[in-house]
């Protein structure tokens, strides 16, 4: 497809309903807003955090993120030996060729609780100079692209230098901007990850795409992908990262993309939280790898959550697409129409519990009890 979207009767309707719709109401947190240049809103809109155009406001979580997790993370380059384990006491053979005498022992990087053999990430490289990794705006421009991106990145150099930390993107919606992270992941979400040696990245998204921010809400162009991907090989080249802690959330359109980029980049997303988006107009993307069995903890505000789309059914449709390839997902209806929720405690808390190649998630019989009671199994 053109870079530019063609004239087409969808794109004239989506054109059209974009133009009658009222005023945004600004999003809580750093300079965003959700309002276009021309002073129209469209896949975007953000009420106050946790309140939305309809329905009474979600009470606040009273989860708090925990860095502990329930699974076991699997390394981006794991090491060729196998290990075997004994139930008679007898010598077990571990990853680094090392035997042990005696006491069963279970290498728990190489365990899944599947039945199939687990997976291990697959990094991308540079494919230009990288620019150097610092806390602000960065501007990237990998092969593929016509033009360079700007990229918003928090990141604590000291603590990067420490620890590999987890990898967290955050994709704006129509009108918004990078510092829309402050709100859907929050100053102690965005503090937290920092602290662990972690790094937030949030694009800003090009003005060619069109009606919308990210091209893959219309189109199968994956300049934002490649964007994303450059950024990543980048850090992991210069701080380092956790590869088995990459995640994906964003809100409206930047929702629709975080549903397509957790499937097209299934080779390395651990976990994505979509606020208000899924997938539309019977969008099928194909798993960059079937075998990683991410998980999805996707909201959507109810009946109210409409703004051009139907981001109630386009999370459904996100859930049951997963759920044809066996993927743990699980939705939570705040209610409060097209609004990011006050639930980002609860979203770090599932990031954390949910490392690549976890296998079974550690939700899948209940969820925490501290979650939001509008999420549901």
């Amino acid at each position: 497809m053109p870079r530019v979207l063609a004239c087409s009767p969808l794109f004239l309707l989506l054109t059209v309903a974009c133009g009658e719709l009222e005023e945004p109401t600004p999003t809580a947190g750093g300079d965003d807003t959700s309002t276009g240049a021309d002073g129209t809103d469209s896949i975007g809109t953000t009420g106050p955090t946790g309140a939305g155009p309809t329905g009474d406001p979600p009470g606040p979580s009273t989860s708090s993120p925990d860095p502990v997790t329930t699974g076991a993370p699997v390394t981006s380059e794991p090491d060729p030996a196998t290990t075997t384990t004994t139930t008679d006491g007898t010598t077990t053979t571990t990853t680094d060729g090392t035997t042990t005498d005696g006491i069963s022992t279970t290498d728990t990087s190489t365990t899944d609780t599947t039945g199939v053999d687990p997976v291990a990430p697959e990094l991308p490289v540079p494919t230009a100079d990288c620019p150097d990794i610092v806390d602000g705006d960065v501007n990237f421009h990998p092969a593929g692209l016509d033009s360079p991106r700007d990229v918003r990145i928090w990141v604590d150099l000291d603590a990067a230098e420490q620890a590999d930390g987890p990898v967290v993107f955050y994709w704006h919606g129509t009108g918004g901007s990078p510092q829309e992270a402050l709100t859907g992941i929050g100053d102690l979400g965005i503090q937290e990850i920092l602290d662990l040696g972690g790094i937030v990245i949030a694009p800003t998204h090009d003005p060619m795409a069109g009606i919308f921010p990210w091209w893959l809400v219309l189109s199968d162009t994956d300049d934002d992908l490649l964007l994303a991907d450059e950024v990543l090989a980048c850090a992991r080249e210069q701080i380092g990262v956790d590869a088995s802690r990459i995640y994906t959330l964003g809100f409206s359109a930047g929702g629709l993309h975080t549903a397509q980029m957790s499937i097209r980049r299934s080779s390395y997303i651990a976990a994505a939280a979509p606020y208000s988006g899924g997938l539309i107009f019977g969008a099928m993307p194909p798993f960059q790898n079937p075998d990683n069995k991410f998980a999805a903890m996707i909201f959507h505000g109810g009946p109210g959550d409409v703004v051009v789309v139907g981001f109630e059914q386009a999370s459904k449709d996100y859930a049951a697409y997963l759920d044809d390839n066996d993927e743990f997902n699980f939705l939570c209806n705040h209610g409060g129409g097209h609004s990011i929720p006050d639930a980002q405690d609860s979203v770090m808390q599932f990031f954390f519990d949910h490392p690549y190649g976890v296998g079974a998630s550690p939700y899948a019989r209940s969820l925490p009890g501290d979650f939001p009671a509008y999420c549901a199994l």
